[in-house]
């Protein structure tokens, strides 16, 4: 077996790698940490990772074709904050700039806030109880009721 360590990055093609690096850089905290000319590409990271978003321009956005909910690919990614707090402070961030939330739900293990990027991608920030694994070897028992955060 392979001992994988964590996921290290996540690289997505985009429609328009300007208006993404601005909604990652600006809205979710990642910092530009290189940028590879050749292709059109910027690397992004998180605090203390050399990288962990990779964005890159599709050639030609309009012959792609649209895809189903349910097509075969990537559902979503996922960024985990530290506490309730922080998953609450970027629910109201979130908001402030306009972006729609798709769904908030309290996972039992985890709660998660779900929206999507400029392009369409799903992300979801949540945050995870800290009995969480546990609750998974035991049968994660999700109710996936409404998440409702007050203004």
């Amino acid at each position: 077996m392979i001992r994988l360590a964590r996921i290290g990055q996540v690289a997505l093609r985009l429609a328009d790698v300007t208006r993404s690096r601005q909604f990652y850089g600006k809205l979710l905290g990642f910092e530009v940490v290189g940028e590879h000319l050749e292709h059109d590409g910027v690397f992004m990271a998180l605090d203390g990772l050399s990288h962990t978003i990779d964005l890159f321009p599709v050639t030609d956005p309009l012959s792609l074709p649209a895809r189903a909910p349910d097509a075969v690919g990537v559902r979503h990614v996922a960024f985990l904050v530290d506490s309730e707090a922080a998953l609450r402070e970027a629910w109201a961030t979130l908001r402030e700039h306009g972006v729609p939330i798709v769904r908030a739900v309290d996972h039992v293990s985890q709660k998660s806030i779900y929206f999507h990027d400029p392009d369409g991608n799903l992300l979801e920030i949540y945050y995870e109880l800290p009995q969480a694994r546990e609750m998974f070897r035991h049968g994660r028992g999700d109710r996936d009721a409404p998440l409702v955060f007050e203004p």
